[in-house]
């Protein structure tokens, strides 16, 4: 297929319409062989090795797939941040990533950036087709949902800052005491050896802290938990 193909809108009706995202031309063509011996039910209508493009083909109603297929270490963008890009726009597409590596390097920022799994590029051949089925509809499966990971609309709602009321309530009390005190701190510019000594813990207490709020949130980083809380009124 190469490391681009032009998009082909023309698969059956009914099909789960499937885009591809990797920058090793010879992993994108494996994929898409894969993928496409699966299920006579799965076309991959693109496939490419820029992450500009996939977002594009994502935004454009006409190109947009059911499902997009990406890998998580992509140069200069890493998978994470494309599918981010995506969720704020939509949750019309099902986002599954992968990874040559261990998942527990990726599975957080995978989960923050609205993905619905993260799957081992080693056990491709035994996951992906059911991620894929269930990803077309929007949803993880049972073993990804278990680690975490939402479904599309919600995380959508919760990237583009429309999450309801009711939600936002729900993401102020889950989290603790302590966890809004430091954030209050970095709120106020305060830096991490002032906001250790002020409340007299270690600075690397500060950081735990911190990175279980942005799992709560389903965020990454420390910015990006300020964001949301500044955004739902969560201090």
């Amino acid at each position: 297929m190469g490391l681009e193909s032009k998009p082909d809108t023309t698969g059956a009706t009914g099909a789960i319409r499937i885009g591809v995202l990797d920058n090793d031309p010879f992993a994108l063509d494996a994929m898409c062989a894969m993928i496409s011996v699966m299920s006579k039910d799965f076309h991959v209508m693109w496939a490419t090795g820029s992450p500009a493009v996939a977002i594009e083909h994502c935004h454009n109603t006409h190109t947009r797939p059911d499902v997009l297929v990406l890998d998580m270490a992509l140069g200069g963008i890493t998978g994470a941040d494309v599918c981010r890009r995506i969720r704020r726009r939509t949750g019309e597409v099902g986002v599954i990533c992968v990874t040559s590596y261990s998942v527990d390097v990726y599975r957080s920022e995978a989960i923050g950036a609205g993905a619905q799994g993260l799957l081992a590029k080693e056990r491709l051949k035994a996951d992906i087709a059911e991620a894929i089925l269930q990803a077309a509809h929007g949803s993880p499966t049972a073993a990804q949902s278990a680690a975490g990971f939402q479904d599309a609309a919600s995380d959508h709602m919760m990237l583009s800052g429309t999450v309801p009321a009711r939600m936002s309530e729900d993401m102020k009390d889950s989290l603790s005491s302590r966890e809004k005190d430091i954030l209050r701190l970095y709120a106020k510019r305060l830096t991490t050896d002032e906001i250790a000594q002020r409340l007299g813990i270690a600075k690397g207490s500060v950081f735990t802290y911190v990175h279980r709020a942005a799992g709560k949130l389903g965020v990454t980083s420390r910015k990006e938990v300020l964001e949301a809380c500044a955004r739902y009124d969560l201090l």
